[in-house]
C-alpha cells in the first residue's frame, strides 16, 4: 500500500475510534482511548517514514506493508 493510502487508512481508523468512543461505557472507553493513542502515534510514524509495516485491529484487522 502506498504511504498516502496507509495514512488515509489510519486517519479513517482514528475517526472511527473517536466516534465509537462516545458510545462506550467507562471500562471499554479506557481501552478504546489506548487504541486511539496507538493509532495516533502510528499515524505520525507512518507519515514521517519511520514505520513501513503495521497491524491495525480496528475497525477491521489488517496487516499493512507501506511502499514509497
Amino acid at each position: 500500500m502506498s504511504r498516502a493510502s496507509a495514512v488515509g487508512l489510519l486517519v479513517d481508523a482514528r475517526q472511527a475510534l473517536t466516534a465509537d468512543l462516545r458510545d462506550k461505557p467507562p471500562q471499554e472507553a479506557e481501552r478504546h482511548q489506548r487504541m486511539l493513542q496507538d493509532v495516533e502515534r502510528l499515524l505520525l510514524n507512518v507519515r514521517a517514514g519511520r514505520t513501513n509495516e503495521f497491524h491495525l485491529e480496528f475497525p477491521t484487522r489488517v496487516h499493512v506493508l507501506v511502499s514509497n
